[in-house]
């Protein structure tokens, strides 16, 4: 790949990866080019060095640039078989737990929460399993993305009636929406006050702790190996030692990582920490 040598290139993803604060060479290459291309296209620029010149005058076209590489596409309840996994077999067991040792609180983080249909399918599905009284839990959902315009789609909670029609079981739509005007329905107060929205980048040395359940869907694929693991080995610590994770359909652990998380159920990929890691005080990098 003869692009990956190109002097504004290289030049426009140090630019990148300064403005996203990572130290590493974080995204596959793949993935910036077909991201940097589709920008370079809509503003007719052939070359990348016009482009790196173009995005060092324009703050606001890196700012479209840095968009472009964060986003995260995103659905309600997408991979319906997830969601029946959650419902069926890992609420189940949480609350076994949590009863079990006298706790009345369940943390859940949605990291790369984009526009929010994660967390608020994640929070419906807690009241179809819990009941309107969500088992008498105390229950918080932490919903993070580094894109800020995303998040304030997400804190509006308003979508357009195609997708919630489309997406959200029928059964599900008067329960946890209100029909706003013609185009547009709402997500209701008891679904939103569950949400907590929160700018945070994933490539931050520093994130927060005590989860029950992670969900870090379809984000890591775009991600170098290397710097996957530093991100999963954050993750080991920010999950509670019965903690699970829920990953991509299309995504697995390698390298290092995966003797951190054991596989817990391989159609929904949803894994458990590994306590055997810890008891042996292995280190696997990671800030």
């Amino acid at each position: 790949m003869m692009d990956v040598k190109d002097p504004g290139y290289i030049r426009i993803k140090r630019e990148l990866f300064r403005h996203l604060k990572v130290s590493s060479d974080a995204y596959k290459d793949t993935y910036l080019l077909r991201r940097i291309r589709a920008r370079m296209r809509k503003l007719g620029i052939t070359s990348y060095t016009e482009y790196y010149r173009r995005i060092k005058a324009d703050k606001n076209e890196l700012d479209e640039l840095l968009l472009t590489v964060a986003i995260n596409v995103t659905e309600f309840f997408r991979d319906p078989v997830v969601w029946k996994t959650l419902e069926k077999k890992v609420l189940p067991e949480l609350v076994k737990y949590k009863r079990e040792i006298h706790s009345s609180s369940i943390k859940i983080w949605s990291a790369a929460c984009s526009t929010g249909q994660e967390p608020y399918s994640i929070a419906m599905t807690l009241y179809e399993t819990l009941g309107e009284n969500l088992g008498g839990f105390r229950v918080s959902i932490l919903a993070t993305d580094i894109d800020r315009e995303a998040l304030s789609v997400a804190m509006k909670g308003e979508y357009p009636v195609d997708v919630i029609e489309k997406q959200v079981p029928r059964s599900m739509i008067p329960k946890y929406f209100t029909r706003v005007s013609e185009e547009r329905y709402r997500v209701s107060p008891k679904v939103k006050r569950l949400v907590n929205f929160r700018q945070f980048n994933l490539f931050s040395t520093t994130y927060p702790k005590g989860f029950d359940i992670i969900f870090i869907r379809n984000v890591l694929i775009y991600i170098k190996r290397d710097a996957q693991e530093e991100i999963f080995a954050k993750l080991y610590d920010s999950l509670e030692d019965h903690g699970y994770l829920v990953l991509g359909k299309t995504e697995t652990i390698l390298g290092n990582a995966a003797k951190m998380f054991k596989l817990h159920d391989l159609v929904a990929r949803i894994y458990r920490k590994n306590l055997e890691v810890k008891k042996h005080g292995k280190g696997f990098g990671g800030g």
